[in-house]
């Protein structure tokens, strides 16, 4: 069993990469394994959503995904950061499990979310949660101050693209890669008994998927 379900998510992830190769001929291999980890993530979230059916965060955060890929490879940044910022307000409510953030996430949620994983958090971590939401929220918002002119309405918007649009895109790819480890530790941190039924028998899948160090933690 363990064999034949990590069969099947390696078969899964290769076909969606060839897939995504066959239609975008162009990206390069730093590309398409940015991808193959994003498609890792994805199918880790489908062995959630099979067994918790009803789990809509983690539903959202599966489209989220897909989008993120095809935003990277349109440079659709707008979109990009737009999923980017769902994706961590979807972890953070999988994450504290608290009903008053299902429709919101605010700055409480934030704070939650440092003080209920003191023990596993630490500064340097929570710093890179904070600040990619921070960006993902500046650029969607354009980070401008509304003031009586429009001209300067304009300029103050386009300064602060521009200001996050100078992040080189190997930055952004680690930013994201690193932001997404520590929210897979918080998930399972909080949600061992849910992965270890999405995961019964199929530890070998989960190790794949997410690594090693994850497939120990549950």
């Amino acid at each position: 069993m363990d064999l034949i379900g990590l069969h099947i998510c390696k078969k899964e992830i290769n076909g969606l990469i060839t897939n995504i190769d066959g239609q975008f001929p162009s990206l390069d291999n730093q590309a398409k394994e940015y991808y193959r980890v994003i498609a890792k993530q994805i199918l880790f979230f489908k062995y959630i959503l099979n067994a918790y059916p009803h789990t809509y965060a983690a539903k959202v955060i599966i489209s989220d995904f897909f989008n993120f890929i095809l935003d990277d490879i349109n440079e659709s940044t707008r979109y990009l950061y737009l999923n980017e910022r769902s994706i961590i307000e979807n972890y953070i409510r999988l994450i504290l499990k608290d009903d008053a953030y299902t429709t919101h996430i605010t700055s409480q949620s934030f704070i939650d979310l440092k003080e209920q994983n003191m023990s596993i958090l630490n500064e340097a971590e929570y710093g890179k949660i904070m600040n990619e939401y921070k960006i993902s929220c500046s650029f969607i918002h354009g980070g401008y101050k509304l003031t009586d002119h429009l001209v300067d309405n304009f300029e103050d918007c386009l300064n602060g693209i521009s200001r996050i649009s100078q992040r080189t895109k190997r930055n952004r790819i680690n930013q994201t890669l690193d932001l997404f480890k520590i929210l897979n530790k918080l998930f399972i941190l909080n949600n061992k008994e849910v992965v270890d039924n999405s995961f019964h028998r199929n530890k070998p899948a989960l190790k794949y998927l997410l690594g090693k160090q994850y497939a120990l933690i549950s």
